[in-house]
């Protein structure tokens, strides 16, 4: 049975996580999942939004664990010193916030390895695959953006682990990317947080049914119309839905991330991907993958249609002399929509491990 768990990174800072535990023998490969917005934040008895994920691991030669982010309970919730520099407005002040946030997740995935003893790293067997969902790409995406940042036992341990970073359904703004013409943000101008909320759940929970997810073409994509498909997790109370959530940080911290400058976001993903001095000097062999459900919004599948074109020609994008740096790949899954994981947790397991192997 998963058992929550928490570790102590230093500053009286504590992240809590499920652990399906160690797999017998000595291949497994650790999965780190990051949460997304809203979500993971409720009653730690039902292990957060990924336990559907849990029982299936093991038989796949997997350990996953499933992370609470800072300000999400019971993981210690940030102090006003925390963010400072988030509520700034300023560049400096942002990025030092998204960089203390890739050294504490990066210093989390290195004591844990460490405490638990887990498979070193070969190649893509072993080790660690860190996979950011949602909103909780744009953590992932920091840790590989400021590597730099890390202290120097820390980077040095890192590089023994971790061998593959997953975006899952990342949104484009995240990425440094303008957001889709064609997608309505009007749920982020609703006033009440709590009615804010469940529009937000209404359209993630939604399935959505496109022409083509692989073509690359926008006007295959379905941006705001729901299909007949029953939303994920309408099998739900209200009560039920309040556990695994958290409304608070959802109207508060997290909201505060969307309001990062686009020019931070474009500096964070130009220095995880297109920068190749920092992809010489800082863990070289990592790979980055990008990966969208075949039934998740346009929005999410569009971010990837422009990520793929910048992969081909960053400068545009990203400024003069951005190139592609590591060895990263797009993977447009045709199955699931965003909580893939919840309604079709096999299917789900099996993307995962797709995507980490391309």
């Amino acid at each position: 049975m998963s058992q929550l768990e928490s570790l102590t990174i230093g500053d009286d800072i504590s992240y809590y996580y499920f652990d399906s535990g160690a797999v017998p023998g000595d291949a497994y490969t650790t999965l780190v999942f990051i949460h997304g917005m809203g979500f993971n934040g409720g009653a730690i008895t039902l292990y957060g939004i990924f336990r559907k994920l849990f029982p299936l691991a093991a038989a796949h030669h997997l350990r996953i664990v499933s992370l609470y982010r800072r300000d999400y309970d019971p993981t210690t919730s940030f102090r006003d010193a925390d963010t400072a520099g988030l509520i700034s407005g300023t560049v400096e002040g942002q990025e030092g916030f998204l960089r203390s946030q890739a050294v504490e997740i990066a210093t989390f995935l290195v004591t844990f390895a460490r405490e638990q003893s887990i498979p070193l790293a070969q190649g893509i067997s072993g080790g660690i695959a860190l996979i950011g969902w949602s909103l909780g790409s744009l953590h992932t995406h920091a840790v590989v953006a400021y590597l730099d940042d890390l202290p120097s036992d820390i980077l040095s341990d890192l590089g023994k682990y971790l061998h593959t970073m997953v975006s899952h359904d990342a949104i484009s703004m995240f990425l440094g990317i303008p957001n889709p013409p064609n997608h309505s943000v009007d749920l982020w101008f609703e006033r009440d947080v709590k009615v804010k909320f469940n529009l937000f759940c209404e359209w993630t929970t939604a399935y959505y049914l496109h022409k083509s997810v692989t073509s690359g073409n926008i006007d295959d994509l379905e941006f705001n119309k729901f299909s007949d498909n029953a939303h994920a997790m309408h099998e739900l109370s209200s009560e039920e839905l309040a556990e695994l959530t958290s409304v608070e940080t959802f109207g508060g911290s997290d909201t505060l991330l969307l309001y990062i400058q686009q020019d931070v976001f474009k500096t964070m993903t130009r220095r995880a991907i297109f920068n190749t001095a920092l992809a010489r000097r800082f863990l070289p062999n990592l790979r980055v993958r990008y990966m969208s459900g075949g039934a998740s919004s346009g929005a999410l599948v569009w971010a990837l249609y422009e990520l793929r074109k910048c992969l081909a020609d960053p400068e545009p994008m990203y400024g003069p002399d951005a190139e592609k740096a590591r060895d990263v790949k797009v993977k447009f899954h045709t199955e699931g929509n965003h909580f893939v994981f919840w309604d079709e947790p096999q299917v789900a397991l099996e993307q995962y491990i797709t995507t980490i192997n391309l």
